[in-house]
């Protein structure tokens, strides 16, 4: 059994913190859909390059240990750079939530002439079960709404590092492209960051700290 993408991802965007952030990937319907579902809310950062979104979340997290974190990447991402879910078992940070869309196909970059193609985890691959093995305190592998709310609510009520791959139907996206590219979208979040955070976190040019001389 799996989850249709839109439906679970509206139910996530309805349960997130108010204070939380969000890094997501950039690829395809991910991106639409969650985009959709939070007005394009800037505390979320779009990230475009396949195997990157869940160190990028570890990171964030160590560097915010008070503020919830929560990552949203794609079956195909994480299988690319599985080194990803070494670093968050090491690191544990408990701040953090990854919510992984296992749809068991290439659906934004894989399409042949037979359709999409399949990922590894339409076959063995068990990412939470690698995840587990990696030193992730607890990992969730979900197939319905039950165990998808189950997990949401113990998501945001507790601090534990939590990897929780969900088993999603592929199909065409129910949300409009979205009309930001990955520059726009960086900065966005990193000024909101900076508000959010009262910090500076971008630098001053150092021809323009001469100005001020």
């Amino acid at each position: 059994m799996a989850l249709g993408r839109s439906d679970w991802l509206a139910r996530l965007a309805e349960a997130l913190p108010e204070d939380c952030l969000v890094m997501s990937t950039y690829i395809g319907a991910v991106s639409f859909e969650w985009a959709h579902h939070n007005d394009e809310h800037p505390r979320t950062g779009h990230l475009g390059q396949m195997g990157d979104v869940i160190g990028l979340s570890v990171g964030l997290a160590l560097a915010l240990p008070h503020r919830k974190v929560v990552c949203l990447d794609g079956d195909g991402s994480v299988l690319m750079e599985l080194g990803q879910l070494v670093a968050m078992g090491q690191h544990r940070p408990d701040n953090l939530v990854v919510f992984v869309v296992d749809n068991g196909v290439y659906e934004s970059i894989g399409w042949g002439e037979s359709g999409r193609r399949a990922s590894a985890t339409a076959g063995w691959a068990d990412l939470a079960s690698i995840a587990a093995s990696c030193g992730v305190p607890y990992t969730a592998d979900i197939s319905t709404q039950d165990q998808l709310d189950t997990e949401i609510d113990l998501a945001f009520s507790r601090s534990v590092c939590s990897f929780l791959n969900v088993r999603t139907e592929p199909g065409h996206s129910r949300a409009a492209p979205r009309r930001t590219d990955g520059i726009e979208d960086k900065y966005r979040f990193v000024r909101y960051v900076e508000r959010l955070e009262d910090i500076q976190i971008t630098g001053v040019p150092p021809q323009d700290l001469g100005l001020m001389e």
